[in-house]
């Protein structure tokens, strides 16, 4: 029981530590919107396949990549919000949460 209950507690944790990314179709945080939850190899099935112009991380640390699968140009995205995207615009294929750089 007690591992049960032990792993219940991992997975609600997990869940608590996980990023939120909202991705939106049009520069300064307009247009058509989606938020993230979790990595996102592919966006096409989704139907925003290099159409992100704008990004908000509301929480944890974020890669989007112009491939799917993660691949080709990447860029890291802290928390923030990212009213334009130079050099990426409508380039985002997948995006996933990365591990948060190690403190000094």
């Amino acid at each position: 029981m007690r591992s049960i209950l032990a792993a219940v507690l991992c997975t609600a944790c997990a869940a608590a530590q996980a990023g939120d990314i909202t991705l939106y179709s049009h520069a300064r945080l307009g247009g058509p919107a989606i938020t993230l939850h979790e990595a996102t190899p592919d966006l096409d099935p989704l139907g925003f396949n290099d159409k992100t112009s704008s990004v908000v991380v509301h929480k944890g640390r974020w890669q989007v990549c112009a491939e799917k699968h993660y691949r080709g140009k990447c860029m890291i995205l802290d928390v923030g919000e990212y009213a334009e995207l130079p050099g990426f615009d409508n380039m985002v294929s997948s995006a996933r949460e990365v591990d948060a750089p190690a403190r000094k």
